[in-house]
């Protein structure tokens, strides 16, 4: 909008309008002279006027007419009654008919009064102009941002979004450029393509707005300290960052091209562009999650469920459609006494309401029957809130538990046939072996011949045996309570408690576990028995036995003797196997039952120094 203004004055009296015009006339007014109507109207049509400033009487046609006229082309174009020969009458006509103001002559320094009513009526028009441009503005942004609103893609948002900054706010060259790996990349091919590279982020007017995230308007690059253009050919701008995706641009080659009013209302559309954007990353987060819940509900072999208040289902995956037979889509709206056994429905429907009266989640075994075919389900169920905070219905997760109950059933029989075994072995073998010794102590008494001692080398033997059975029957199937042990302290322990001879036991390190200490010490006893039974060296050195820490977590047991057999590695750890033909074979048997009962793990390796290694790791 121009600075200057330009006013028309209209006197049928020559000398008064020239009088009139030179009073006005200063660098910033300039002013034409006309002395009738139709030189005036004339005037209006070939030159630009912001203002009229008329005489009331004058021949042919006076003031008001001229008024009249005048409003007839232009609406809003300020007009004044400058008049000698006005009145009251006059002025209250003049006004009725739209004039912008009156002022006597005879006023007092009334070319002065003039001059400022002048300034003072074109400003006020153009600010009402300017305003009337501006909401037509706004209604364009408005009928753009409903179709950014509604874009299912970032191209038809950029679009959008230029087409209004051309068409809406006279933006010519505009664009919008997001930021990938440190470049502005412009979107579509509305977008003002730069020439050569690409701008980075430490560029130019975009790299400023983007790091600073605020608008910029630079109305000359020559007197801007912190515009240097990406294109030196443009003079001003208008940047505005778009959130944290990039910018927004419109360039001019002229200096000054943009107001502060482009700049509110390039925000303003940017501001739909952004939460378009906003919204388009969050859909596609949520349909990514969507997508991946959809594949685990679809996938996992658990039935996947959620019921409203009165037990109708609302959704299903698909492990549980095929379940009971349904097409996608049949099983929405049913109840469980559709689709199985009442009992069973009943026994359901009892869980779902447990659930929602407890507020929150439970765990309970369940028996179905669909299709004619009894399952067993572990069944997880939650409770659902609607946004008030009051239950809308359950969500459950059922896992067919069947075989593992059966293989549940079958342990707890092996366990029973296990323990009448230990109970058979415990009296209905130690009864009779009890006469044996009895008699033999009778024989010793009266008889001295070398197969009494091999007959009780043979009974203390099947003692050892019985007391290995019942031991492997018994122990090492659970464990108590665990608490912290020190490896160093319990294997000392242990050591004292098993007759070694002239063996040594070095403890090289220490750590803590969580176990039973009681069955861990029964772990040590064994292996070092093991070790001193099986493991004495060759060369008729000493036995060392070594207790040490893993770095992986854990600790071993070694020694220095002749290591494990090879014949013997695939089943070491079998009730019954042993390298010594006096040897029970249940020691390493129990030591693997009471490790694997602790949920570790036990393994065997050579020593470093030739013998075995027993490695438990925790």
């Amino acid at each position: 909008m121009p600075d200057d203004l330009r006013v028309l004055c209209v006197d049928d009296d020559p000398d008064a309008a020239r009088t009139t015009a030179e009073s006005l006339q200063d660098a910033r007014l300039d002013c034409l002279v006309a002395t009738t109507g139709t030189d005036a109207l004339d005037r209006l049509g070939e030159s630009r006027v912001d203002c009229v400033v008329s005489e009331y009487e004058m021949s042919g046609m006076d003031g008001l007419d001229l008024l009249a006229a005048v409003r007839g082309r232009r609406t809003t174009l300020p007009f004044i009654l400058f008049t000698s020969t006005g009145s009251e009458s006059v002025a209250s006509e003049a006004i009725s008919a739209g004039v912008t103001d009156y002022l006597p002559k005879s006023a007092t320094e009334a070319h002065q009064l003039l001059r400022e009513r002048v300034e003072n009526a074109v400003d006020q028009c153009r600010a009402e102009r300017g305003l009337e441009e501006t909401r037509g503005r706004l209604e364009g942004l408005h009928h753009h941002a409903v179709a950014i609103a509604g874009a299912h893609d970032r191209e038809t948002v950029v679009d959008q979004a230029l087409v209004a900054a051309e068409r809406i706010l006279d933006f010519d060259v505009s664009g919008i450029y997001v930021l990938e790996d440190g470049t502005f990349v412009p979107q579509t091919e509305r977008s003002y393509q730069p020439e050569g590279d690409l701008p980075t982020v430490d560029d130019g007017v975009l790299g400023y707005t983007y790091s600073q995230r605020e608008s910029v308007l630079v109305r000359d690059v020559r007197e801007d300290t912190t515009a240097r253009p990406d294109q030196p050919e443009f003079r001003s701008a208008v940047s505005v960052p778009v959130g944290r995706y990039g910018v927004f641009q419109a360039i001019s080659e002229e200096a000054n091209a943009f107001t502060e009013t482009d700049r509110e209302l390039a925000e303003l559309l940017v501001t739909h562009v952004t939460q378009a954007f906003d919204r388009l990353e969050s859909e596609a987060d949520l349909r990514r999650a969507n997508e991946q819940l959809r594949a685990i509900l679809d996938n996992t072999t658990a039935n996947i469920y959620i019921k409203d208040l009165d037990g109708q289902y609302q959704l299903v995956n698909d492990s549980f459609r095929e379940l009971v037979g349904l097409e996608p889509g049949e099983a929405v709206g049913k109840t469980d006494l559709d689709l199985q056994n009442g009992e069973h429905a009943k026994e359901v429907r009892a869980n779902d309401r447990l659930a929602v009266e407890r507020g929150e989640a439970i765990q309970i075994e369940e028996t179905g029957e669909f299709q004619g075919d009894e399952r067993i389900y572990y069944s997880v169920k939650v409770p659902l809130y609607g946004d008030d905070g009051e239950p809308v219905g359950v969500c459950g997760i059922s896992s067919d538990i069947t075989e593992l109950k059966q293989r549940e059933r079958e342990l707890q029989r092996q366990k029973e046939r296990l323990d009448e075994f230990a109970h058979l072995v415990s009296h209905d073998l130690r009864s009779p072996l009890s006469v044996a010794h009895g008699y033999l102590d009778l024989i010793e008494a009266d008889v001295d011949h070398e197969y009494i001692g091999k007959i009780a080398n043979a009974h203390e033997r099947m003692e050892r045996i019985i007391e290995g059975v019942l031991t492997l029957a018994r122990e090492g199937r659970e464990i108590g309570d665990r608490r912290p042990v020190s490896i160093r302290a319990l294997a000392t322990e242990a050591w004292k408690t098993v007759e070694t001879g002239a063996a040594t036991l070095s403890v090289v390190d220490d750590t803590t576990v969580e176990a039973d200490r009681d069955r861990l010490r029964q772990v040590f006893e064994n292996l070092y028995r093991n070790a001193l039974e099986h493991g004495a060296p060759d060369d008729g050195n000493e036995l060392t036995v070594t207790v040490g820490t893993l770095a992986t977590g854990g600790f071993f047991v070694a020694d220095d003797g002749v290591g494990v057999p090879e014949s013997l590695q695939d089943e070491l750890f079998e009730a019954g196997e042993s390298s010594d033909r006096d040897g029970t074979g249940f020691g390493l048997a129990i030591v693997e039952r009471v490790v694997t009962a602790h949920g570790w793990t036990v393994e065997p390796v050579d020593s470093q120094d030739g013998g075995a290694r027993f490695e438990i790791r925790t």
